[in-house]
């Protein structure tokens, strides 16, 4: 991680945003609001890298057609870098050439860069203090982009900064004493799985929102953010049924939850006793959501008889997603709730659509795995849906709007489902390391690898290491999506994984099931019916073209692709990325291959080998579709493609 020092000696302004922040902490939290100040300029940067590398790998302002790269050395000015290279980005409207020290280059037309930014113009080099100044740049270029989902975005890039800057400063803050590599911190906690996601602090490592919490206020994003590992104590209730849809993987939707949660039942017979309690359905709602927008929307609701507090004490822990919270050493459900809080680019409510189709996925998922032979032998499943439940009132007026705001999603503990001896942790903090040692999960689980499994060198025990993880990965998604048009959106975050104590992948889970796609025909005619499922069901498609990008990006690009980056950057081995996407490809046309001879028509599998082995793919653009104002909508860059021989 980048030595904060570096940064102390800029003389900037704070935004409204950053002030508001360092406003709260001076109050309440003065040497914690010391390290604030000094985290904003090196928060800043990295916003803007996000930003930079965007706008370079989707062709933003034509960026990526009207750029260089030099060496260092070939610029008349002095850089304060330590890096060989720079990536030079030209603006001819402004005059202005961006320069952008290079950590690296990788597959998929990816570009790493590192702070300090500079301005090139009229022979004068001037720091880049602030993302916006480059937004301004892009504006210039294309004025038709600016327009209010710019200004959106503007506001987002600001709200990300001091949020990352309170992440960043809070280990400056809190850390002070520790040395030891974040996988010593996360394998040593009573609770590995919730240490691990609350260590992921710098958010979406693309996405130049990574930490957007648009609708917090600083007290907020501390209470309510996993990073600073706060109980949050959530609001169960009784919603009457004549106002809401539920859905369950197996038995009634009360049941499921009676069964996981200790002394639920007894307290709901006590509210409203054994006569009524078939007329209820069990409600959690998040604080945050409860105070601001419950209380003050929903008095009608409240003040009748439809909806029934309970006297039902449960303190849960934020996890990486905002709106998925879980207990600290437990086994109940993991839950994820509605909140009307903008985090990277869209208000995170929950559809009826994800609460209701969640179990019916996962029973599909379940039948499937254990049924089809081409699962068998694998270590990856999925982490199943128990139970959703949402608002219904097709009498109200605002009856989308409401059933989005109060709706709960039960998911299965990730404890009830690992070896004892393994370790759980999101794959997002293998690429994470902490303020005082840059080291990563991956490269100490690795390195143990390499220890225990005797290879002749640390560059072989990563090969090793990536394409075994890589298969376990594909063994899943690719029969899902290939056989029965499922693509699982498989990506860092979506994912847990166990480790076992030589260093070695030991088995794989997919969960969150609101953002896959399902090609309708293709699953359809396996066997497995769709009509049940909500009737504005985004994640049913004709498009198979959706459904392949769907897969191929959070699988392929985000979740490998980014592993393999950092096992290049840290060991400094441009030679095995190659060596890594060969072995992938290998991988994936094995798979193809086993899962054509198990089907009786497998006409499309080579149509599935074209698209996915060309020499060009879609890369999802996650700044373009920000500027142009389609957060619903995905748009796509063409990239040279590593599968491509």
């Amino acid at each position: 991680m980048t030595n904060i020092n570096n940064y102390n000696d800029l003389n900037i302004q704070l935004t409204p945003e950053e002030a508001s922040a360092y406003t709260y902490l001076s109050t309440n939290e003065s040497q914690w609001a010391d390290k604030f100040k000094s985290a904003i300029s090196l928060s800043r940067d990295k916003i803007t890298q996000r930003l930079v590398a965007s706008m370079y790998r989707e062709n933003l302002a034509n960026c990526y057609n009207n750029s260089s790269i030099r060496e260092v050395t070939d610029i008349p000015f002095t850089l304060k870098t330590s890096r060989s290279h720079v990536l030079q980005l030209y603006f001819s409207n402004s005059n202005k050439v961006i320069i952008a020290p290079i950590v690296g280059m990788y597959a998929f037309n990816r570009v790493d860069v590192e702070g300090p930014f500079y301005f090139l113009e009229e022979d004068k080099l001037t720091r880049i203090t602030h993302p916006e100044l480059i937004l301004n740049c892009i504006l210039t270029e294309l004025p038709k982009l600016d327009t209010n989902a710019t200004l959106q975005f503007k506001m987002d890039l600001e709200n990300s900064i001091a949020n990352l800057a309170l992440a960043l400063s809070y280990q400056l803050y809190s850390f002070s004493q520790v040395t030891a590599p974040l996988w010593t911190l996360i394998e040593n906690s009573k609770d590995s799985y919730l240490r691990s996601e609350q260590s992921v602090i710098e958010g979406h490592p693309l996405h130049p929102g990574a930490k957007l919490r648009k609708g917090l206020t600083a007290r907020e994003a501390i209470q309510y953010s996993t990073e600073f590992d706060k109980p949050i104590s959530l609001h169960f209730a009784l919603l009457h049924k004549s106002v809401a849809k539920s859905q369950s993987l197996t038995s009634d939707y009360n049941e499921a939850l009676f069964q996981r949660f200790p002394n639920l039942r007894q307290c709901v017979v006590a509210e409203v006793g054994h006569s009524q309690l078939p007329n209820y359905y069990v409600l959690v709602i998040h604080p945050w959501q409860f105070e601001t927008i419950f209380k003050s929307q929903y008095d009608d609701l409240i003040q009748s008889s439809l909806y029934i507090p309970l006297n039902y004490q449960l303190d849960y822990y934020a996890g990486l997603s905002f709106r998925t919270l879980m207990p600290k050493v437990d086994t109940t459900p993991h839950i994820k709730l509605a909140t009307n809080v903008h985090i990277t680019g869209e208000i995170r409510t929950l559809s009826e659509q994800t609460t209701f189709n969640g179990p019916l996925v996962s029973k599909i998922l379940k039948d499937i795995i254990s049924q089809d032979n081409l699962f068998k032998n694998i270590q990856a499943s999925t982490v199943d849906e128990i139970a959703g439940l949402h608002y219904y009132n097709s009498s109200e007026q605002q009856q989308t709007k409401r059933s989005e705001q109060i709706a709960t999603l039960f998911r299965e503990n990730i404890y009830q489902l690992i070896e004892n001896d393994s370790t759980p942790i999101v794959p997002s903090s293998l690429v994470s390391c902490h303020v005082y040692n840059s080291e990563t999960p991956l490269e100490t689980l690795i390195t143990r690898y390499y220890d225990n499994y005797a290879f002749d060198s640390i560059e072989t025990a990563a090969i090793a290491w990536l394409t075994h993880y890589s298969k376990t990965l594909c063994d899943l998604v690719i029969p899902l999506v290939a056989k029965y048009g499922i693509a699982l959106e498989a990506h860092l975050q979506n994912a847990i994984i166990s480790i076992d104590n030589t260093g070695a992948l030991h088995h794989i889970y997919i969960r969150d099931f609101e953002g896959l796609r399902i090609d309708t025909q293709q699953l359809n005619a396996m066997g497995y019916s769709t009509k049940n499922f909500h009737q504005k069901s985004l994640i049913l498609t004709s498009n198979a073209q959706t459904v392949l990008n769907k897969a191929f990006y959070s699988t392929v690009q985000n979740h490998i692709g980014e592993l393999i980056l950092t096992a290049v950057k840290i060991w400094d081995a441009p030679h095995i990325e190659n060596i890594i996407w060969s072995n992938v490809r290998t991988l994936i046309e094995q798979k193809l291959d086993e899962v054509a001879q198990s089907m009786d028509n497998s006409n499309g599998i080579n149509n599935f080998k074209e698209i996915l082995f060309a020499p060009t793919i879609d890369y999802k653009c996650v700044t373009t579709m920000r500027l142009v104002d389609e957060a619903d909508y995905y748009t796509y860059v063409k990239v040279n493609n590593p599968l491509h021989k």
